[in-house]
């Protein structure tokens, strides 16, 4: 049992013995006044209907039922389960973070501005998939971050968990380049858990931290055994899992096309998200302490300036191996993001219906209020006085 008032279960158990003390007192105060009036005629027939037996057992109900009054009012709870009906979809929400994110050829938004963040694509990036993650309750988000290799955190309902790690990682923490078949390979595990054995899906490279796409809430690195039972879903429909990647630029090279093919296969559908602009810009050297992008241009083998424009055409040809060019979409460039279109897409998701056993605490505090009015029903009838049978004439 806990109490929402927990102060209020110590004042609850102090409220009987001040009223007994009340009693007590009040009985001392009135032996005092009776020795003071004396043994008049009048006095002693008062004293001689009155019922200490009667009074006591007044105080005592009133005592208790102040009591149990109290000890509702500090709000008892016992914890219980219910069965709830979720109808939920699974994303992998994985964000570029190589170098050519860094580029600056994209407007800044007011909250960009108001933090004081660079305006690069990363910056931008970073505020996009926040607001598509912010317009997913109730479906599990697992993110991702990638450049020559991918980084990543499991399946989680705790969307600000997932914000973080986005936010967190950064171009020095994982090496160059842009493996866009790495990540689709990496997601696809995380969304299809049951497969991870499978030799042929190569997912054993894929860590499988926090039980490799468990639901999770926080960071939690409890073995499996003793996860709890309430965070476990009982799937009654397939539930739906989707990837969405945000990136400049993208190879339908063989590795990236085998790999969309089997996320198809696995009934796991891929949207990308191109940033950028065509135009493109210079692309800088990373600062190797603070993470940032430095003032010195990135320059090529042959000593050429380094630069990056959005690849429209490789990010369509990989969404056309998934059968669907429609599925890429083009972020915008310039004023605030705009989640919607990603949103949308990921709502035509066929979403499965789970059961989950949820932990709950219920109020039970009706009955000893009711008692508590029982108690003080019954003190209200009883009166002071005794009666006799046979009293003195007047």
């Amino acid at each position: 049992m806990r109490f929402v008032t927990p102060e209020l279960f110590y004042v609850a158990c102090a409220t009987p013995l001040l009223v007994i003390a009340l009693h007590l007192y009040d009985r001392a105060r009135r032996r005092h006044l009776t020795r003071q009036l004396g043994e008049l005629p009048v006095i002693g027939k008062v004293i001689a209907s009155a019922s200490p037996g009667r009074r006591l057992l007044k105080d005592i109900l009133a005592a208790v039922g102040l009591g149990l009054v109290v000890f509702a009012a500090a709000r008892p709870q016992l914890e219980g389960k219910r069965k709830v009906e979720l109808r939920g979809l699974d994303v992998v929400i994985a964000v570029d973070v190589s170098k050519s994110m860094l580029v600056d050829d994209v407007g800044p938004t007011a909250e960009m501005t108001r933090k004081k963040y660079e305006t690069t694509r990363l910056a931008r990036t970073r505020e996009l998939a926040t607001a598509v993650i912010d317009e997913l309750p109730g479906d599990r988000v697992a993110p991702v971050v990638f450049a020559g290799a991918a980084a990543h955190f499991p399946l989680t309902e705790d969307h600000q968990v997932a914000t973080r790690f986005l936010a967190d990682l950064g171009p020095n923490d994982l090496p160059p380049g842009s493996n866009v078949a790495q990540v689709i390979r990496a997601s696809r595990c995380l969304l299809r858990p049951d497969l991870y054995d499978d030799p042929r899906l190569q997912c054993s490279k894929i860590g499988r931290r926090g039980h490799g796409g468990d639901p999770l809430r926080g960071e939690s690195l409890d073995p499996k055994e003793l996860v709890e039972d309430e965070d476990k879903l009982e799937q009654k429909v397939e539930r739906g899992k989707a990837i969405v990647i945000f990136t400049d630029g993208g190879e339908a090279d063989a590795e990236t096309v085998r790999e969309v093919r089997i996320a198809g296969e696995l009934g796991i559908a891929l949207f990308l998200v191109g940033v950028g602009t065509t135009q493109g810009g210079v692309v800088y050297d990373v600062d190797p302490f603070s993470g940032k992008r430095s003032t010195n241009p990135k320059h090529d083998v042959n000593g050429n300036t380094v630069t990056s424009k959005r690849d429209d055409a490789g990010m369509r040809a990989i969404a056309e191996a998934g059968g669907d060019a429609d599925r890429y979409l083009v972020a915008g460039e310039r004023g605030e993001v705009d989640p919607m279109p990603i949103v949308e897409m990921l709502r035509a998701v066929n979403r499965g219906l789970a059961t989950r056993q949820v932990k709950e605490m219920k109020d039970i505090y009706q009955p000893f209020l009711f008692i508590a009015l029982m108690l003080f029903v019954i003190e209200a009838a009883i009166g002071t006085r005794r009666r006799r049978k046979y009293p003195e004439a007047a």
